[in-house]
């Protein structure tokens, strides 16, 4: 997957690799991150089943860094929190005071993505740009909150091309950058979008994380309850 991904660089900075678990059972998931290098950076997309996954982890003594990419129900929101450490779909201003004040609550510091959406597609979660700055000043007035930057999803169906969206994207990036670079950690607004089908549209938009799953795991059947990833599911080739 690694090599994939640096093909899709074209000798340029290359992204971050997620490795998405949600489809395999903790064994799978440990056995995968031993390829990753330390911490291993995982998502999940439902917020028992990262409390299984994060607590497997710890008691085999196994480091990783875990990302909830999943739509976050606010009456879920604090068993999120208190087990991620990045939070990739922050998609409306409701949601943000909410975690605002867990994290305050808490005392648990995490990194945030605002969720866009420039699909076209309305049974997709997510900001149009007009939204994104109240947002961004609800998460950027927390201490224990860092904002990364954005997060999208390609289009499902043909209403926008991938390459049309992550531009977009990219070019909104752009923009908050310009105008609130404050809002960012480090000024700079990084980029959450590419999947297994759609990396190298992201790699060329400048995405900083791809979250990848499906590509890592497939031929594994029963959740890959006793199965161990391959050289073919290896993230380093």
């Amino acid at each position: 997957m690694k090599s994939r991904i640096a093909a899709a660089c074209s000798g340029g900075s290359a992204p971050t690799l997620i490795a998405v678990t949600k489809t395999v059972k903790p064994p799978v998931a440990l056995a995968l991150a031993g390829h990753m290098g330390e911490p291993a950076q995982l998502g999940e997309n439902r917020a028992e089943v990262l409390n299984q996954k994060r607590t497997a982890f710890e008691s085999a003594g196994q480091a990783a860094r875990w990302h909830f990419i999943g739509h976050i129900q606010r009456n879920k929101a604090r068993r999120i929190i208190e087990r991620s450490d990045v939070l990739h779909s922050i998609d409306s201003l409701r949601l943000a005071k909410t975690v605002a004040r867990l994290t305050g609550e808490l005392q648990r510091s995490v990194e945030v993505f605002v969720e866009v959406n420039l699909t076209g597609e309305a049974e997709k979660h997510g900001l149009a740009p007009e939204e994104v700055p109240p947002v961004l000043e609800e998460l950027s007035g927390c201490e224990h909150l860092h904002v990364a930057g954005l997060m999208a999803m390609g289009p499902a169906r043909g209403l926008r091309t991938v390459d049309e969206v992550f531009g977009d994207v990219a070019q909104l990036a752009a923009e908050l950058e310009s105008s609130t670079p404050d809002a960012f950690m480090d000024g700079r607004c990084l980029l959450s979008m590419g999947m297994s089908g759609d990396l190298e549209a992201a790699v060329r938009h400048g995405s900083s994380y791809v979250r990848i799953g499906s590509a890592l795991f497939a031929g594994l059947s029963d959740g890959g309850q006793d199965l161990q990833p391959s050289s073919s599911q290896d993230p380093s080739r």
